[in-house]
């Protein structure tokens, strides 16, 4: 026990010593060096008017003056040490004020709770005294509100009924009206002529179907049979006719449409050839042009050779002279 009692009282002075060490060795560090500094009690000029900021410098300037006195007046100068302390009980106030903060929240809180249990309470109690209300309802009010129901569901089902009614007859009327008015029959056609964007089909020539109109007149001529042929011609072409096919029977009408059409081609032919004859002419008229124009270029430049060369001996001939 005593031997106790000596390594404690041993460990005091030595701990003594090694604190008043580092304290020593805080004072001698500056403390803008040691202890945290805020970025936001830096001086911030950006985004400031120009008076403002003239202020602003001002302002920094005169407590750089006043820091550098204070730390030489040995009243208000404090070193690192004070100021470490200081910080300290700064973070420990501040915790203190905050744990007060979450204890006060933890209490609103739980008086929120009481508030909802008691609503809670009260609407059960409510619910109960509304049950208890309908299970002591009279025979009689339960027997008025039955046959209240009754009569309400008695006097849906004439709704229904009347609404029912009413509905047939209209549709009654409107087929009676359809059959009166005659613009309401659905009418069906037989024969519908549709362009489906192909490239038709050549029906017979000219000649073919004028030799089957001659045909068609002996027939009709015939004592025995021209007359069945004539009424069944007649008949096949008025249905053909109807449903928008052209009917060529008549040789006269085919004859006259065969010689506009053989004009038009010799027309179309002479047009052709004309067209050719000018087409050729215009070329022979170009290659003519273009040889002469090459004729020309050529004799051009012999004449030019050739006055080069006189040139030439001219001026020999001249040098030997001399």
């Amino acid at each position: 026990m005593t031997k106790k009692i000596n390594s404690v009282t041993d460990l005091k002075p030595l701990i003594h010593e090694n604190s008043i060490f580092f304290d020593s060795l805080v004072e001698s560090i500056p403390a803008r060096f040691y202890l945290p500094t805020d970025d936001r009690e830096k001086p911030w000029f950006q985004g400031l008017s120009r008076s403002a900021k003239a202020s602003a410098k001002k302002e920094s300037r005169e407590n750089i003056k006043k820091a550098r006195r204070d730390r030489l007046d040995p009243e208000k100068s404090s070193t690192t040490l004070d100021l470490l302390k200081k910080s300290i009980d700064a973070e420990r106030e501040k915790r203190q004020n905050a744990e007060g903060v979450e204890a006060g929240e933890n209490r609103t809180v739980t008086y929120e709770e009481l508030r909802t249990r008691l609503r809670q309470k009260i609407d059960q109690l409510r619910s109960n005294r509304n049950a208890k209300s309908d299970e002591n309802q009279d025979p009689a009010q339960e027997k008025k509100s039955g046959k209240r129901k009754r009569e309400g569901e008695k006097e849906q089902k004439k709704v229904k009924l009347k609404l029912k009614e009413d509905e047939e007859e209209e549709e009654e009327e409107e087929e009676k009206k359809k059959e009166l008015d005659p613009s309401s029959v659905d009418l069906t056609f037989g024969y519908v002529k549709i362009d489906d964007g192909k490239r038709k089909r050549k029906g017979l020539s000219k000649e073919k179907q004028l030799a089957k109109a001659e045909k068609l007149k002996e027939a009709k001529m015939d004592p025995e049979k021209g007359e069945i042929v004539s009424k069944k011609h007649s008949w096949s072409a008025a249905v053909s006719r109807a449903t928008g096919v052209k009917v060529h029977d008549d040789p006269r009408i085919l004859k006259e449409s065969m010689r506009k059409e053989k004009k038009l081609r010799e027309k179309h032919s002479e047009q052709w050839k004309e067209r050719k004859e000018t087409v050729n002419k215009l070329k022979s008229d170009r290659q003519k042009k273009r040889s002469d124009n090459i004729s020309e270029k050529t004799q051009q430049k012999k004449a030019r050779k050739i006055a080069k060369r006189e040139k030439k001996l001219t001026r020999q001939s001249s040098g030997s002279k001399e």
